[in-house]
C-alpha cells in the first residue's frame, strides 16, 4: 500500500489516538509512556507504508521500545504486548467506521484504514519485541521453544528461517508432531527435535526419519501425520485429537498411538453430531430391544453384512450354532425388512455398527444420597 492509499493525516491522527488509548487501557501500568509523541508516531505509521527511516528517528517509537524492556524486567511473556497492540487496533475499528461515513471520506478509507491498523500492530510489536530480546540473551532452549511456537503458528518458513538458524535447527523435509501426557517425554533428545514440555500439553516436532520411541519415557503419547514443517500445526492438531480419543477410551491405549493406525475412527468421530444421527437412524429398529437381545442381534447383523456365505459361515465366525444364527437372521429380517437388501442401507448399517462399537458405554448413574434433615 503506497502513501497515497493510506489514511489522510487528519484521519490518521484520530485513529492514532484511538490506538494509543487502547494500548493505555490494555497496559495500564505503562500508560504514562504513551503521550503525545507516541500518538504522533502511531499516526505516522498509519499514514505511511515505508517505515525503515521513521523507526530509527521517531522519538515516539521509544515508548514502545521501553515497554519491551519493562516487560522483560518484570518477567512477563512477550506475547502480552502483541495481544495488547492487536486489541488496540481492534478498538480503533469503530472510530475508523465512523470516519469512513463522513462526507468526503472517500470510498476506500475503510479498506485502507483496516490494512493500516494491521500494519501498525505489527510495527509496534516488532519494536517491543526487538527491545525485549535485546534486554535478554535467550538460551538455546528458549530460542528453540520460540521457534516451535512460530512454526506452529502457521507462519511461512521465511518468517522463522532466521530464528531456526539462530537456534541451530535444520528444517527436515517432513516432521511428525507428538502430543503427550505430562511426564511422557524424556528430558533429553537430539538437536533435530523441537519440544515444549512446559504447561499442561507437552508437544514436540520430530523429523519423520527419527525413531519416535527414543524420545518417550513410557507414558502416553500420540503421533500425528508426517507433513512439511510449514504444516506442523496440522500434524499437532491430529496428534492431540488422537490423544483425546485415547483418553475417552475410543482408541486403545498404548505408549505411542499413531494417528495413521486409526483413520476410520478419526473419520467416524470427525463430526460426532452427524455420526450420532446416523447411528440413531440406521439402528432405530434396535432402540426398544432389551440390551442383551440388542447386543446379540447387532453382532449377528455385523457378521451377516461382512459375510459372503450363509448361516454356517456366520455361525462359525460368531462361535454359535447355525440354527441360532438362522433364528437371529429371521428376527433381523422382521426388524429391518428390505433395508438388508439395499447396498446403500447396508453400508450405512456397517458404518453405524462400527461407530456404536467404538463409542464407550456411558457410565451408570450413581444413586443419589438421600439428604437427611439435621
Amino acid at each position: 500500500m503506497t502513501a497515497s492509499l493510506a489514511p489522510a493525516r487528519s484521519a490518521a491522527l484520530v485513529l492514532a489516538r484511538a490506538v494509543v488509548d487502547g494500548v493505555r487501557h490494555a497496559l495500564p501500568e505503562h500508560a504514562p509512556l504513551f503521550g503525545a509523541r507516541a500518538t504522533e508516531f502511531v499516526a505516522s505509521v498509519l499514514e505511511h507504508d515505508g517505515m525503515a527511516s521513521a523507526l530509527g528517528i521517531a522519538a515516539g517509537a521509544d515508548a514502545f521500545r521501553e515497554v519491551g524492556v519493562a516487560e522483560y524486567a518484570a518477567g512477563r511473556e512477550l506475547d502480552r504486548l502483541s495481544r495488547a497492540y492487536h486489541a488496540a487496533g481492534r478498538c480503533a475499528l469503530p472510530v475508523l467506521a465512523s470516519l469512513s461515513r463522513r462526507p468526503g471520506a472517500g470510498p476506500g478509507l475503510m479498506d485502507t484504514g483496516v490494512e493500516a491498523l494491521l500494519r501498525c500492530s505489527d510495527v509496534l510489536t516488532r519494536l517491543s519485541t526487538a527491545a525485549y530480546r535485546a534486554a535478554h540473551t535467550p538460551s538455546v532452549a528458549e530460542l528453540r521453544r520460540d521457534l516451535l511456537k512460530e512454526i506452529l503458528s502457521g507462519r511461512p518458513p521465511a518468517k522463522w528461517a532466521g530464528l531456526a538458524a539462530e537456534a541451530g535447527w535444520v528444517p527436515p523435509a517432513r516432521v511428525v508432531a507428538l502430543a503427550a501426557e505430562p511426564g511422557a517425554i524424556r528430558a533429553s533428545f537430539g538437536p533435530e527435535v523441537l519440544a515444549d514440555l512446559t504447561g499442561e500439553y507437552p508437544h514436540l516436532l520430530v523429523p519423520d526419519d527419527v525413531e519416535i520411541g527414543g524420545v518417550l519415557a513410557g507414558a502416553r503419547a500420540a503421533a500425528g501425520p508426517a507433513v512439511a514443517p510449514a504444516e506442523a500445526a496440522v500434524s499437532l492438531r491430529w496428534a492431540r485429537r488422537t490423544l483425546e480419543l485415547v483418553r475417552r477410551e475410543v482408541i486403545e491405549d498404548g505408549p505411542l498411538v499413531r494417528w495413521s493406525d486409526h483413520l476410520t475412527t478419526h473419520w467416524l468421530f470427525a463430526d460426532e453430531v452427524l455420526t450420532t444421527a446416523l447411528v440413531a437412524r440406521s439402528l432405530a429398529p434396535f432402540a426398544q430391544l432389551p440390551p442383551n437381545e440388542r447386543t446379540k442381534l447387532a453382532e449377528t447383523l455385523e457378521a451377516m453384512l461382512a459375510a459372503r456365505g450363509g448361516a454356517p459361515e456366520i455361525a462359525n465366525n460368531l462361535g454359535v450354532h447355525p440354527q441360532t444364527v438362522r433364528n437371529r437372521l429371521r428376527r433381523l429380517r422382521v426388524l429391518f425388512g428390505d433395508r438388508l437388501d439395499d447396498p446403500r442401507e447396508r453400508l450405512d448399517l456397517r458404518i453405524a455398527l462400527r461407530a456404536e462399537l467404538l463409542t464407550p458405554a456411558p457410565e451408570p448413574a450413581k444413586p443419589l444420597t438421600p439428604i437427611r434433615a439435621a
